[in-house]
């Protein structure tokens, strides 16, 4: 156990879990299939309840590694458990980004440069989690990480970058009832992560309670994912162990 982590747990006030929750037909990256939770086993029938679960890696929140963009990159058992806890910030993005749009390097630079430190997980709250449903805002039109802005990430040497929205970058395909909002390809803010080995945790949930209204906070992060082995990504029970204000 870390040091980290046995002085974080001394000064905690409160847990806040940041996931959003699995059930059949939640919404996912639209062209996905669809997340199935169904009864496999009945208790009166067959006396024990066991429920069956159909669903991607990527459906829910998730954390993803290397291998799901580099040929070579770390599978997730490759990837040392401590890293899937550890300190870092939420910052309040939800009044400055706009549907459809990429989160520019200003947005963060300006308001929280000297708030997030070498090492730091980034918790990004746009308000998209509130919006979470099955409507248009929430399915195609997020706000998304531009370039500019993963690369100062990286120059900050953050070790994960967290958000509350379906991905990192933006919707970049075409169904039937949608035109992509970008024509950049998913691929590239994913890279600019996973090249520097910088962990990703999307479809965030509730980061608006580590806050309680202030514009950004504290807190020891734990994302720890499903050990599928050879997997680019599995779904995680994400928390945040809020500090006391000092």
């Amino acid at each position: 156990m870390s040091k980290d982590f046995i002085k974080s747990l001394t000064s905690v006030t409160k847990v806040v879990d940041l996931s959003s929750p699995i059930f059949s037909f939640m919404p996912v990256w639209p062209t996905l299939p669809d997340v199935m939770v169904t009864p496999f086993k009945n208790i009166v029938r067959d006396g024990v309840r066991i429920t069956l679960i159909k669903m991607t890696t990527h459906s829910g929140t998730h954390v993803e590694v290397p291998a799901h963009f580099l040929e070579h990159g770390k599978s997730l058992e490759q990837i040392p458990v401590e890293r899937f806890a550890k300190e870092g910030i939420v910052i309040d993005l939800s009044s400055k980004v706009k549907p459809g749009k990429s989160i520019e390097l200003s947005i963060v630079k300006d308001y929280y440069d000297e708030e997030i430190r070498e090492g730091d997980v980034v918790m990004l709250y746009t308000g998209w989690s509130n919006k979470r449903g099955l409507n248009a805002e929430f399915l195609f039109e997020w706000p998304y990480i531009s370039r500019e802005l993963a690369e100062y990430l990286v120059s900050k040497g953050i070790k994960a970058v967290g958000i509350d929205t379906l991905s990192v970058s933006g919707w970049c395909e075409k169904v039937a009832t949608h035109d992509p909002v970008t024509d950049e390809d998913a691929s590239i803010i994913h890279k600019i992560f996973l090249q520097n080995n910088i962990i990703i945790i999307e479809d965030l949930n509730n980061l608006d309670r580590v806050l309680e209204g202030k514009k950004s906070r504290r807190a020891f992060f734990i994302f720890a994912p499903l050990l599928i082995m050879g997997s680019e990504a599995a779904p995680c029970r994400a928390l945040a162990l809020v500090f006391k204000e000092e």
